[in-house]
């Protein structure tokens, strides 16, 4: 007897359609081989294994948000082998088609999702139980690894176990890898990260959520700034693996190099000067100036460290003018009352055989005009690097802060810092329409690279990206603050300097500063950071006494003397 559509409704031929696509897609299934890893998939899940050990078994689904409205398939995905590949299809509320395809591709396994319809989109959830039937989510998993600088007592490394929920922000490494390493009692590690095309990083989170995992046990969230019209790619998913958590790590950045659209930088043939030692003036301005540290950031106080450090017999490559040093911080220009001739100390610590670099604050729209900014329902809210006004602005104090021309003042380089402190969130509006998170980020860092490099192609842009999105725009990378009451000095700066150099295959690593209450942790770090990269002092009073300071200029001259017989130049 014939059935009308009519007499069953389209609920019941919903559920009589997803039976019978799961019965005839029954008994099919492609395998991937990465290395040590393995790859089972099939219409409803995709197992993933490592030395033959269970790792995950994941619902193979993919929900696509648009912003107010969660995405549901109507029916189950068909599934079927093309190749080396192999294809899931499926029509879901939002979407007229959805479709995901797991490859191998070079040193990853890769789950790339396009989307066909309209919309702005939301969030995007991988991995999401279906309502009904369907695979659940299986592991064999114990812990992940928050691959972040985290700060405050926080800083030690941080793993999250499989009951609490981690979240890759924009912290003091904006970004990091968007990628989460995971262990166990397995052989190894496996690292399962987010790779969006170039040109659409316009998100700014990678979070992994074992609680609730019915909503998918990965998502990231575009917040309506991205809009999908016709055919849509939403970044991909990567599995990679390695022996432990950074060698997981560092396939998945090598994937992107190779396949994701990031650009290699040449980290070979160096200026020697960029590999320091280096001085930082922010901790003897807190000295020359007690009870305002930005008071400190004059000529006459960076005057008196130069001669402290030539009577202590410190030889920095260069010396790194701090906070703040600018009239405003949006014009990034000399407080004319602070520095009356910046053009002559620069000019005087060349010949002393020193650079100059000057310390940076990302976004500040101190001193700018409203069209220079990112606004936030009508009100300026942060420089806005798509804005021609602010282009402009930048391209010519690059020139006035770099060029060695009359009237200029003749600097080194760059220590761009607040990088982090960007406008986030919903209801901001940029002059060009849809650009946000990540990928305004990388505007802002091309744009002060590339205008710096035009008019001094040697100075050095030191910044606390460590993600190879921006390996293009970054010479160098800092370790940043530490929570001077911690006794973890060590721990944390080199998880940290494995972290950049993980994203950045040979970086030079700014060691920063020693950042301790305590002498002792102070020593220990100052006598062992020319192993982890550049020694960066930031204090010539205080804990230290004048002994201690004569020892530290001996391990700088053997640290500066192996560079020089190395033939760095």
């Amino acid at each position: 007897m014939r059935t009308r559509i009519g007499q069953i409704g389209r609920t019941g031929l919903a559920v009589a359609l997803s039976a019978y696509t799961l019965a005839a897609q029954d008994g099919v299934r492609s395998t991937f081989t990465v290395g040590k890893m393995r790859l089972e998939a099939t219409a409803q899940a995709i197992k993933v294994s490592l030395e033959g050990r269970s790792l995950f078994e994941l619902p193979a689904r993919v929900a696509v948000d648009l912003e107010g409205q969660r995405d549901r398939d109507l029916f189950a995905p068909a599934f079927r082998a093309e190749g080396d590949r192999c294809v899931w299809t499926v029509r879901s509320s939002n979407w007229e088609k959805k479709e995901y395809a797991l490859s191998v591709e070079g040193t990853a396994a890769v789950l790339r999702v396009t989307v066909q319809g309209h919309g702005k989109l939301g969030t995007l959830r991988f991995f999401p139980q279906a309502d009904k039937g369907g695979a659940r989510l299986g592991y064999e998993v114990s812990r992940y690894l928050l691959p972040v600088a985290l700060g405050g007592a926080q800083a030690v490394p941080q793993w999250r176990n499989t009951m609490e929920s981690g979240s890759i922000e924009l912290g003091y490494m904006t970004p990091p890898l968007l990628a989460f390493p995971f262990a166990g009692k397995i052989p190894g590690s496996c690292a399962i990260g987010l790779a969006p095309l170039p040109g659409a990083y316009n998100l700014d989170h990678f979070r992994c959520e074992f609680a609730d995992f019915k909503d998918g046990l990965f998502s990231t969230d575009f917040l309506g700034y991205t809009e999908a019209d016709g055919e849509y790619a939403l970044p991909a998913l990567t599995f990679t693996a390695g022996t432990d958590e950074f060698a997981a790590l560092s396939a998945h950045a090598e994937w992107l190099y190779q396949s994701g659209g990031c650009r290699r930088a040449e980290r070979g043939a160096v200026p020697r000067w960029w590999l320091g030692p280096f001085f930082c003036g922010w901790g003897e301005q807190g000295h020359l100036s007690p009870g305002n540290v930005y008071a400190g950031a004059n000529q006459k106080a960076y005057t008196a460290m130069s001669k402290r450090l030539d009577e202590l017999g410190l030889k920095p490559s260069a010396i790194i003018v701090d906070d703040k040093w600018q009239g405003q911080y949006g014009e990034m220009l000399p407080d004319p009352a602070k520095w009356p001739d910046l053009r002559a100390f620069t000019d005087s610590e060349h010949a002393k055989g020193r650079r100059v670099v000057l310390w940076m604050k990302s976004w500040d729209n101190e001193g700018l005009r409203s069209e220079e900014c990112v606004h936030c329902l009508c009100t300026p809210y942060g420089a806005d690097p798509t804005s021609p006004a602010y282009r402009r602005r930048v391209q010519e104090t690059m020139r006035r802060l770099l060029s060695s021309e009359p009237g200029c003042f003749n600097c080194d380089g760059f220590k761009i810092d607040f990088a982090n402190c960007m406008p986030l969130g919903r209801n901001l509006a940029t002059r060009e329409r849809g650009v946000y998170g990540i990928e305004l980020l990388k505007r802002l860092m091309t744009l002060l690279h590339d205008s710096a490099k035009a008019v001094k192609p040697d100075c050095l842009i030191n910044t606390s990206c460590a993600h190879p999105y921006f390996a293009e725009v970054t010479d160098q990378c800092r370790l940043h603050d530490y929570n001077g009451q911690l006794r973890s000095l060590w721990e944390v700066r080199e998880f940290r300097a494995k972290l950049f150099k993980t994203a950045f295959p040979g970086i030079s690593v700014d060691t920063d500063d020693e950042g301790s209450s305590s002498r002792q942790e102070t020593l220990d770090y100052l006598r062992r950071a020319p192993g982890l990269g550049v020694p960066d002092l930031y204090s010539l009073h205080g804990r230290l006494t004048d002994d201690d300071f004569r020892d530290l200029a001996k391990i700088w001259d053997n640290y500066s003397k192996k560079l020089d017989n190395r033939g760095d130049k």
